[in-house]
């Protein structure tokens, strides 16, 4: 699904964790927001002044270079995916979930 959705240059405005419900968000400076759930792990770098976004990648298989630039050792869990943000200013990483929603017009 997010592989489908064009991100580039796009801000990421904020990130808000739900530990009731393990469930991660971002909003976006397109007034749209990103809404993972059931989230096992997440690793990113510093969030900053200016979070612009590259790209977003889903994959339901951990990449070789993924592994080695953030320390995975395991295969993901079954029916969960990870989600790569490539940053070309600011906070990148990756997400573990098991499902992901796409909001628009949700004000930030």
């Amino acid at each position: 699904m997010i592989n489908n959705i064009n991100f580039h240059d796009v801000n990421i405005h904020g990130i808000f964790y739900i530990e009731e419900e393990e469930t991660l968000e971002l909003f976006l400076s397109n007034n749209k927001k990103l809404r993972f759930e059931q989230v096992i792990h997440w690793d990113f770098s510093e969030f900053e002044k200016q979070n612009i976004i590259f790209n977003i990648k889903q994959y339901q298989e951990v990449p070789l270079w993924i592994k080695e630039d953030f320390g995975i050792k395991k295969a993901l869990p079954l029916n969960n995916s990870l989600c790569y943000i490539d940053s070309s200013v600011g906070l990148s990483g990756i997400i573990i979930y098991r499902n992901v929603k796409f909001f628009e017009d949700v004000i930030s």
